[in-house]
């Protein structure tokens, strides 16, 4: 998206997947709200635009040159009204003080960006913070001071399915984040289907 006004390619890929008489999608995720060209394009909801959202302290955060969450959710609404299938990316999922209150708050926004849409196809993809080895060295590397948590002490080890260690939170923390989210979507958000979590 942040070529887009350069290159105009995204826009042909929409148009190039409408005309196509297969069962093909295309999809992307983004951080940005410039959406305005893909508004009246052919799309023929053969493209699902997903929006990486957050809750505040961490979008605020975490999130530096990125367009604001609340014009994040005006985008999708912008392109749900056209038609579009849209979809959340809610990443990476933080178990930081109150976060039931943070994460209310964003689904909050959520509701209201959606309320009202005919025909609304929404989905969302919900994945918890983890680190490997590597991605914490490279992270701290990067930003010395962040305020990230990644305490391996803090953490339960898995193995991915090539044997890759990653550091997810731990069993009851994920269980409780997993039963919130998947009640308060359901409560505050109907429509919306959850594809997967992580």
């Amino acid at each position: 998206m942040a070529l887009e006004h350069l290159t105009g390619s995204w826009r042909r890929a929409v148009e190039h997947f409408a005309g196509w008489d297969a069962p093909v999608q295309l999809r992307w995720t983004t951080k940005y709200d410039d959406v305005g060209t893909f508004v009246g394009l052919a799309h023929g909801g053969r493209t699902r635009v997903r929006f990486s959202v957050n809750c505040l302290p961490v979008s605020t955060r975490f999130e530096g040159g990125t367009s604001p969450v609340p014009a994040r959710l005006a985008a999708l609404r912008r392109l749900a009204l056209d038609g579009y299938p849209v979809g959340l990316t809610v990443a990476p999922i933080i178990a930081l003080p109150d976060w039931r209150t943070h994460y209310g708050e964003l689904l909050g926004l959520v509701a209201a960006a959606v309320d009202g849409v005919p025909g609304l196809d929404l989905t969302a993809e919900l994945i918890t913070h983890r680190f490997t080895p590597g991605s914490r060295e490279v992270l701290l590397g990067w930003y010395p001071r962040t305020r990230l948590e990644m305490d391996e002490a803090r953490r339960s080890r898995k193995h991915g399915k090539f044997g890759a260690v990653k550091f997810v939170y731990p069993r009851e923390t994920m269980t409780e984040l997993r039963s919130w989210f998947t009640a308060e979507l359901a409560a505050r958000v109907p429509a919306c289907r959850i594809l997967y979590w992580t």
